[in-house]
């Protein structure tokens, strides 16, 4: 086989045409410019290159390091955060160190749940093995403190109020200390005297009896004001008496003869199982309790026992709040066997729990330790309403079939006789407290008000949101972008962004029949702070980033000869003299801080998050909320300042203006105003101050179309004086002729009415200046180049083109 023909030699870069040259290897070869020939000075067609062999890549060649991935690093990042969540493997053994540095045996919450089961039963057939004994029955029982009229006997009354799920707000309490100072019986407050006045209070008094420890009272107090302490609010969900089949049931769906569910049952018809948790109020502090109980229907009453939030209830024992002294037989053994289903049921939970978690620390409340013992009486049904008129109406809340318009509202468990009253004693605090007077709302009723909000907020956000997009699609020209303040678009967009957060959360969160309602409002407040709102404001920018950049062109002069004279030039060099000024009175750290953004970008969105963050940080503090709004709604601050530094107006369509305050007003007026509201939150009095401030704003606008951009800043703050298009023509007459010689409109080609501008017309409105023009002269507008138009039309003109229609010289803002 013949060697392949070797490669011709490149031609040679000697001058002597035609001669060849060996290949160097110190250095590249030279080749000729192929755009020129030799022989002709012409230049030649360049050729295409010749298509050469895809060569692999040298293995033996160092590879450049790989770029680093940020994307992968933050990926990898929040698998690792998401996925190391606490959650462990049941252990069989194993120690750890607890919150006190003590070292115990490592326990899930399974095993904790067990082996209180496991002793409560021990306990109540006699095989306990260990050393648990039940806890004993507190010396002050709430319900021998309850006033006579809260107690109702059944054989007089034959029905109560089943069932209370739901919210309890605004409940009176009545604080009473009962330790004795130097042997002296306890103070009674007046407020407390109408509620107290049936007790013996020297009878109460332990700290004589010695059947508790004065110290460790104090201790468990802790920082807490129980004398201020001076309202309650509630939160309580009851159900039936849970049943946990037994383990030889195979059945997956058992079900009992009724058809109730495996957790239902109808054994203990007359009691409910509660589950809640309670706020109680000293002034300004709040402390919040958890606690479970039962209820007994036949007399309507409620033993709970509570802690402080974090801290772990020990629902044994609630029997001992009970005893025997009901007359409705064994309520002692009654009530230890619902305790011993409740926590058949806990086992049942956490054993169908895919991850089993260690055993939950209790938190203990730096506030105070104090257990409340809980002890509520429900009135009886009014005469004339039976329970079936309540059921039926319950059910018709929770199944809507178009009936309820005619059917009665019954009356609510707060408005019947005395309502719910009760008595909490801080057991081994020395402290009992009353609580009467509250307002309820039931678990149906706040779902159906949930959703009538959620409409609410809707037709609200589809206003503004609407409005927007015809703000929009009015403003599209540069010359109407320029007057649209940038800053008020970016502030609407940021409290819509956190209206969105807010019931977008809630929806999400929450999962109940106001779940899909409330995404509705948060659908579109999204559209406006992510979709429109950001679009309109990025546009915004990028017109108006000029005159932050440089300086504009400044307006031509008139002529010399032009008819005009004094009344057409005195405005000849404002926009020159208002760039000056504006360039003086800029700040010198202002400009070093924007140099710097501009040179470092990252820096700037640093600044930005940090900003962000502590700002999320402050503003949703209840002291702060009020200043919070009142800085978000503020936001045609920036249109008007706008307005009066470029001496222009109707930036914004008055439909907008009045609309957008109107349905951004909406929700804090329901939330801080509306009594009824679903947010719980009490009315508050600054509320109508943000409304009187939207409706400043609003008149500040409206101000500066009738009375000028600029009316309301004092010389020292105010602009040079602006050209005036609506200046007083005087009539023609042979000593002194009109500058106007042309008074037909070339837009609309009709002629424009100059009678109104004679001082005998307007003498009122030549009184108000420049910026106090009378509705007869702003019919007509007169260009700085002599040209009359109408106002109207030359307004619509100049939406789209800034110059003249004849001369096509620049126009000043109108």
């Amino acid at each position: 086989m013949s060697d392949p023909s070797p490669d011709p030699p490149p031609p040679s870069t000697s001058p002597i045409p035609g001669a060849w040259q060996a290949p160097s290897s110190s250095a590249p070869t030279q080749q000729p410019n192929p755009s020129t020939s030799p022989r002709s000075p012409r230049p030649t067609p360049t050729p295409a290159p010749a298509p050469t062999a895809l060569l692999p890549p040298n293995p033996f060649q160092p590879q450049p390091p790989p770029r680093p991935n940020l994307s992968s690093m933050l990926f990898l990042t929040a698998f690792f955060f998401f996925m190391s969540g606490g959650n462990n493997m049941p252990t069989s053994g194993g120690i750890e160190i607890g919150p006190d540095g003590e070292i115990r045996a490592r326990m899930s919450e399974l095993e904790y749940v067990r082996s209180l089961r496991d002793e409560w039963r021990g306990w109540i057939d006699g095989t306990m093995e260990g050393n648990y004994t039940e806890p004993s029955t507190p010396p002050i029982l709430p319900s021998s403190l309850i006033p006579p009229e809260y107690v109702h006997q059944p054989a007089h009354h034959h029905h109560f109020f089943k069932n209370i799920t739901g919210f309890y707000r605004g409940a009176t309490v009545n604080p009473l200390s009962l330790s004795a100072v130097d042997g002296h019986e306890p103070v009674l407050s007046k407020s407390a005297k109408h509620y107290w006045e049936h007790l013996d209070l020297a009878s109460l008094d332990l700290n004589r009896t010695g059947e508790w420890n004065a110290t460790l009272a104090g201790e468990m107090r802790g920082s807490w004001d129980w004398e201020g302490t001076d309202k309650w609010d509630m939160n309580l969900k009851e159900r039936n008496v849970s049943l946990v089949p037994s383990e030889t049931d195979s059945s997956s769906d058992y079900r009992n003869e009724t058809g109730k569910d495996k957790y239902e049952v109808d054994e203990y018809a007359d009691w409910t199982w509660i589950k809640g948790s309670a706020t109680l109020y000293a002034g300004s502090e709040t402390i919040a309790y958890d606690f479970y109980g039962l209820h007994h229907r036949p007399n309507g009453t409620y033993n709970l026992y509570a802690l402080p939030e974090g801290m772990r209830v020990d629902i044994r024992k609630l029997p001992g709040l009970w005893g025997d002294s009901l007359g409705q037989g064994d309520v002692g053994n009654v009530t230890r066997e619902i305790v011993l289903r409740e926590l058949e049921k806990e086992v049942k939970t956490q054993e169908e729990l895919l991850i089993l978690n260690d055993v939950r620390n209790d938190e203990v409340s730096d506030v105070t330790t104090c257990p409340l013992l809980i002890y509520m009486t429900l009135p009886p049904l009014p005469k004339g309403v039976s329970p079936l008129e309540i059921d039926a109406y319950v059910k018709e809340l929770q199944n809507p079939t178009g009936i309820r318009s005619g059917m009665k509202r019954p009356p609510g468990y707060w408005e019947s006789g005395t309502g719910l009253g009760g008595v909490l004693v801080a057991d081994g605090c020395g402290v009992i407290l009353s609580m009467e007077g509250g307002r309820g709302l039931g678990i149906d009723d706040f779902w159906r008000k949930s959703v009538n909000y959620a409409a609410f907020a809707t037709v609200s956000q589809l206003l503004v949101l609407l409005l927007l997009v015809r703000q929009m699609e009015s403003t599209r020209t540069p010359s109407t972008l320029s007057k649209v303040s940038l800053w008020s678009i970016v502030t609407m967009s940021i409290s819509d962004s956190w209206i969105f957060s807010a019931h977008v959360v809630v929806g999400i969160w929450s999962d109940n029949k106001a779940s899909l309602p409330m995404l509705v409002p948060g659908f579109l407040c999204l559209c406006t702070a992510v979709v429109f709102g950001p679009r309109y404001a990025v546009l915004l920018h990028r017109i108006q980033a000029p005159e932050r950049l440089s300086a504009p062109a400044p307006t031509p002069r008139l002529a010399a000869g032009q008819g005009a004279d004094s009344l057409l030039t005195v405005n000849a060099t404002t926009q020159d003299t208002a760039q000056a000024e504006t360039q003086a009175r800029s700040s010198t750290m202002l400009q070093d801080v924007q140099n710097l953004f501009r040179k470092y970008p990252a820096f700037k969105w640093i600044c930005g998050l940090a900003t962000l963050f502590v700002l999320l940080q402050v503003i949703f503090l209840p002291s702060v909320i009020p200043f919070s709004l009142f800085v978000i709604y503020s936001y045609w601050l920036p249109q008007i300042w706008r307005n009066a530094r470029r001496g222009t107006s109707r930036g914004l369509d008055s439909e907008f203006v009045i609309g957008t305050a109107i349905g951004r007003l909406a929700l804090p007026l329901y939330a801080f105003a509306c009594p009824d509201n679903v947010f719980f939150v009490q009315t508050k009095s600054w509320v109508w101050g943000i409304v009187w401030w939207q409706l400043l704003q609003v008149g500040m606008l409206y101000a500066q179309e009738r009375l000028g951009p600029a009316f309301f800043l004092p010389k020292s703050l105010a602009p040079p004086e602006l050209y005036n298009y609506h200046p007083m023509i005087p009539t023609s007459d042979p000593e002194n002729p009109s500058p106007v010689k042309e008074t037909t409109c070339s837009i609309c080609m009709e002629e424009v009415d100059l009678t109104s501008s004679h001082p005998s017309h307007s003498s009122t409105a030549s009184t108000l200046g420049v910026g106090g023009l009378g509705d007869k002269r702003r019919s007509y507008a007169l260009a700085p180049c002599g040209h009359l138009f109408h106002t109207k039309c030359l307004t619509q003109w100049m939406g789209i083109k800034t110059i003249c229609p004849l001369c096509k010289r620049c126009l000043p803002p109108l």
